[in-house]
């Protein structure tokens, strides 16, 4: 059975659609049992269908692009 703590670390790539079914279903399961998760579950949904609406809508200035774009990759690197 998953854990609220897995929950969390596997949302992303639940959205993606890039689980393996086993854990899918497992993960689904848990959504079942737990408000907290499926509450957090559909804040995050829409979130990032907002940053995503947002991000296609508005132009980001080139200073922001290019200092969102190297925090981004600073923090990829310390990541790996």
């Amino acid at each position: 059975m998953i854990c609220c703590k897995e929950c969390l670390e596997l949302l992303h790539d639940y959205l993606d659609g890039t689980l393996n079914k086993e854990v899918e279903n497992s993960l689904e399961e848990h959504f079942q049992d737990c408000p907290p998760c499926i509450s957090f579950l559909n804040t995050y949904k829409a979130t990032s269908n907002a940053c995503r609406q947002t991000l296609t809508e508005t132009e980001i200035p080139g200073e922001v692009a290019a200092s969102l774009k190297a925090f981004i990759e600073k923090n990829i690197k310390k990541s790996s």
